[in-house]
């Protein structure tokens, strides 16, 4: 089945008869699949107290001030978050790589502390994937880079993994969007994505599909950590799950307490994880507010010539010609 059709240059009808052609292979693509399939389903269940965490950042006056936030939230609405405030050097692949990487370890640094003073049988919602394929170092990040998620991976990442395991506390990521082809390759299927597989067969809340492995060359290779994941319709929404392969076993009671807590104001998910996406969000105002009151004890004049300053030097690849003077 060929990746595209040139319709533009053709009549309308032949274009309404390729279209439903095509179409029709996709569906029958799809139903093939579905045969090797086996979706079950389960009833809410709460046997564990729920928390999630989600981080976010956002810069102050277009400059490369930037503020990340985390914040940790429990099923009784009680709220943890943390501010910090960075100054990237350069507007570029490195220092979007550093951002994304700062996030992580600000938001597990907030899940450590929670953790550390958790008692058996918690769930843990984590925003994302818990593994860490995205921000392993590749041949393009430099040592600083290295540096930091080494110490990332060896002070905060791993100890909070043999936390959870020794603590029953179960770790779980959560991915809003399924954008994956984990499900259809482990079926061999031909790289169709996830989604349109499980908008065919997870038909109601509770139906789920059983974990699989994450492939090792899809999580990161600087851990010996391995991962799988699920698949889960709730209120009608379809979510994919991740967790450390040692829990495994209790993918079951992950799902019944999801069931318990979902809503369908939150679009299948919970109000204390969308407590921890609101809490999260730094808007413009806040991390313009926020770099005012580290710097209050400047004048006006000197914060405006600093955060001049601060502004991406370059646009379209050619430099500035705006001269400042130095502070």
């Amino acid at each position: 089945m060929k990746s595209y059709i040139e319709i533009n240059s053709i009549d309308p009808k032949k274009a309404e008869e390729l279209i439903s052609q095509e179409l029709q292979k996709q569906d029958s693509l799809i139903e093939n699949i579905k045969n090797k399939i086996k979706v079950q389903n389960l009833i809410p269940n709460c046997s564990r107290r729920l928390f999630a965490a989600d981080s976010g950042f956002n810069t102050a006056y277009e400059s490369s001030f930037t503020v990340i936030k985390s914040a940790v939230v429990d099923d009784e609405i009680d709220i943890e978050n943390t501010k910090n405030i960075y100054l990237f050097h350069a507007n570029n692949y490195s220092s979007e790589r550093f951002k994304r990487l700062l996030m992580q370890v600000n938001l597990y640094k907030a899940i450590s502390k929670k953790i550390e003073k958790l008692e058996e049988n918690s769930l843990f919602l984590v925003d994302g994937t818990i593994t860490l394929a995205l921000f392993s170092p590749t041949p393009k990040d430099g040592k600083e880079y290295q540096s930091l998620f080494r110490s990332f991976l060896e002070e905060i990442y791993e100890p909070i993994i043999c936390n959870c395991v020794k603590k029953d506390i179960l770790l779980l990521g959560f991915l809003k969007r399924t954008g994956s082809t984990f499900l259809s390759r482990n079926i061999g299927g031909k790289d169709i994505y996830d989604i349109y597989i499980l908008n065919s067969i997870l038909k109601k809340s509770g139906d789920y599909i059983s974990p699989i492995p994450i492939p090792k060359n899809n999580s990161s290779q600087f851990t010996n950590n391995k991962y799988v994941t699920f698949f889960l319709n709730l209120k009608d929404w379809n979510y994919r799950f991740e967790l450390i392969e040692q829990q495994q076993n209790k993918h079951k009671e992950c799902i019944e307490n999801l069931l318990f807590w979902s809503t369908r104001a939150h679009y299948g998910m919970n109000p204390i994880f969308s407590k921890a996406d609101e809490y999260s969000r730094v808007s413009k105002r806040e991390a313009e507010v926020l770099f005012n009151h580290v710097l209050s004890d400047l004048s006006d004049d000197k914060k405006v010539k600093l955060r001049m300053r601060a502004k991406k030097k370059t646009h379209f690849g050619y430099e500035s010609n705006s001269s400042i003077k130095k502070i």
